[in-house]
């Protein structure tokens, strides 16, 4: 089954990323900004007129790769890493009058 955006050009596809890309980026400093202001008020719990916000503390445990990895030694390391792919799309605004295919 073709998806919504199936006829249109390769062109407009990787514009429309990039718009909707830039918007998110702006909700996501939006985002951040209104958390801020909820975690400075010392909020636990509020009410809105549609949402409810929660603000809770936990405490996280990283592992220091690089430390492992010098501690254990790089075989070791490897022999215990997981190996999976991933496919990155990365889109950036045009600055000059190159156009790619």
């Amino acid at each position: 089954m073709a998806s919504q955006f199936h006829n249109l050009t390769t062109g407009t596809i990787v514009d429309r990323l990039g718009s909707l890309k830039a918007q998110l980026a702006d909700l996501k400093a939006d985002e951040e900004i209104l958390r801020g202001e909820l975690i400075a008020r010392k909020i636990e719990a509020a009410e809105g007129d549609l949402f409810r916000a929660t603000v809770t503390e936990a405490l996280r445990e990283t592992l220091d790769t690089e430390r492992v990895r010098t501690e254990m030694g790089a075989r070791w390391y490897a022999s215990h890493c997981k190996i999976g792919v991933t496919t990155t799309v990365r889109v950036s605004a045009r600055t000059g009058t190159r156009k790619a295919a």
